[in-house]
């Protein structure tokens, strides 16, 4: 063994770990590529509140290109081919063989968002863990990881470069940039670095582009094992983000568009300040090098939200220090460091600020599941705001049934308006959904379309992994979850019950106009046999065939109404 200490960059360690960021298959890859760049672009749009206007294409490399771009010939792949056939082939789990479709993509990404100075464009996209994104607020993406970690992969798998555009809307040029990550060093490595004239510049669609991004990258891909959760994550994207427009052009030509069906957005997240309750003493011992405090008591004042001096005062009666107590005794004093942590994760305290939080909200959640579900019945519940770990958090439930769904509970997962697409029956929510008696709610829970959508927002998501594929089984969060699926369970019965009663009343009309015209005949003929009443025109047939269908309308009423009054007085 060396004995010499190494130390590798985060670009390399990532790189070497690149399955606890979603890039452990070429399947999973592709995918998660995509989700990465739409969603940077997302963020870019609505950091500016512009309506997003996301386009991005999927497309297969010729033989041309390949050996041009990437440099693999023909002779070159058909000697590959030979070589390592068994591996175009994989075990299922059943043990039946299965092909493997990988294939080298060109993968891009269009926005119209805020764009990137052309100064800090090689820092932002060629420097794993740099970002803009490092405060404490709901956020998309927290660690500036993912589009970077799309263009490792790319390198490590195609090793050709990415290609970005970008232009804001103060400049008079769109900046263009070339370039690679080395991955040992964690720093960019320029290509080709230029300011194009705004009015020369046309992109990959021949459009001008006064502000936003276009990314290009190489990847391996397999669209085969990828397709169902690319094609069901702009599904899904489209319903938490009714106020975006997305086109996809896949591999095969098609082309998938969700247009906005809203111009209002949610009102944006807001920075926030560190609840008590959410510290630990790595953030706490970070917050006081930072801070320009010199007292305990003004420390925990300016930089805590709900602290005021009362509760500071009385938590640092528990904790057992003076509230005049300098800062940086405290900073060199590891037990105390401890000792505050610890105090702020037992005492109860006021719930964190909710405020700087941004759920989709009722009215856009529910337009985004009528855009793209179009089901007979919706209904929508926000929670009111609770606290995980010193962390605000609010739940979204909606509830949809009939309309495009198929047979079966299908539940839709959102997490800071991300759709989450893997690992479903690890999720909080699926273990919600196992644990109710849907009998009760009149649901045949194999036969009946219903659609469960669980939105959950906070400035600290559960999840249980890095690639944030679902998230963990929070006793608060479960509780939130089910009691807001209940309550729309309840309107779900109660609109199921209507249903039903109405389809009774139909039935049971159309059984009695069955018999109706024979009726009518009858009664007309006998009527008439008598002499003084041959001529009444009351006694006409179609005179005779609408005082009988008003009759049998009064009677259903009656009925339908006697029997809500019956079931009324039993509930």
């Amino acid at each position: 063994m060396s004995k010499t200490v190494q130390v590798i960059s985060p670009a390399k360690f990532f790189a070497d770990n690149r399955s606890i960021a979603g890039f452990g298959n070429p399947a999973k890859a592709l995918y998660t590529s995509i989700r990465e760049l739409v969603e940077n672009a997302l963020d870019a749009a609505e950091m500016m509140r512009i309506l997003p206007d996301i386009r991005v294409r999927l497309k297969r490399l010729t033989k041309k290109e390949l050996r041009e771009i990437i440099g693999i010939s023909d002779e070159i792949e058909t000697r590959l081919r030979k070589l390592v056939d068994r591996k175009y082939h994989k075990r299922t789990a059943n043990g039946a063989e299965e092909e493997v479709t990988a294939e080298i993509f060109e993968l891009i990404v269009a926005d119209n968002g805020v764009g990137m100075a052309y100064s800090e464009i090689p820092i932002l996209m060629g420097k794993v863990l740099s970002s803009t994104k490092y405060v404490l607020m709901q956020q998309r993406g927290r660690f500036g990881l993912g589009g970077k970690m799309v263009i490792i992969y790319a390198i490590q798998e195609t090793n050709a470069p990415v290609e970005i555009w970008s232009a804001r809307k103060e400049d008079d040029f769109t900046s263009h940039y070339v370039l690679k990550i080395d991955l040992h060093k964690n720093e960019p490595i320029i290509r080709t670095k230029e300011k194009i004239d705004k009015k020369r510049f046309r992109d990959p669609w021949g459009r001008k582009l006064n502000h936003g991004t276009i990314i290009k990258v190489y990847i391996l891909g397999d669209w085969n094992r990828a397709k169902r959760y690319i094609l069901e994550y702009f599904k899904q994207m489209a319903i938490i983000t009714p106020y975006a427009t997305f086109i996809f052009e896949d591999p095969e030509g098609n082309l998938h568009i969700y247009e906005r069906v809203t111009n209002e957005m949610p009102p944006p997240p807001k920075p926030t300040k560190y609840h008590l309750q959410g510290i630990d003493t790595q953030i706490l011992t970070s917050l006081m090098k930072s801070s320009k405090a010199k007292t305990i008591k003004s420390f925990l004042l300016r930089e805590f939200q709900r602290t005021g001096p009362k509760l500071v005062q009385d938590f640092l009666k528990v904790v057992g220090i003076s509230p005049d107590t300098p800062l940086k005794n405290v900073l060199n004093n590891d037990k105390l460091i401890a000792a505050i942590v610890e105090t702020a994760r037992k005492m109860k305290l006021v719930s964190p600020d909710p405020s700087c939080l941004s759920p989709i909200g009722k009215k856009l959640l529910e337009e985004g599941i009528r855009k793209v579900l179009n089901p007979e019945f919706v209904y929508v519940v926000q929670r009111k705001p609770f606290s995980y770990a010193g962390h605000p958090m609010i739940v979204e439930i909606g509830i949809a049934y009939g309309g495009s769904m198929p047979p079966g509970i299908h539940l839709y997962r959102f997490a800071n308006r991300v759709p989450l697409l893997y690992k479903e029956k690890s999720d909080v929510a699926w273990k919600v959904i196992e644990s109710i008696d849907w009998g009760r709610y009149k649901i045949k829970k194999d036969e009946d379309p219903i659609g469960i959508f669980v939105s959950v927002v906070s400035t600290k998501v559960p999840f249980s992994e890095t690639s944030k594929d679902f998230i963990d089984d929070v006793d608060v969060l479960r509780k939130n979850i089910k009691l807001g699926l209940l309550e729309g369970l309840r309107r779900l019965r109660e609109y199921l019950s209507r249903k039903e009663k109405m389809l009774r009343k139909i039935k049971k009309r159309q059984l009695l106009l069955q018999y109706a015209g024979n009726l009518v005949r009858s009664i007309s003929s006998i009527v008439k046999s008598d002499g003084k009443h041959k001529d009444d025109p009351i006694v006409l047939e179609e005179n005779l065939y609408s005082i009988l269908i008003d009759l049998i309308d009064k009677r259903v009423q009656f009925e339908a109404k006697r029997k809500v009054g019956e079931e009324e007085e039993v509930t």
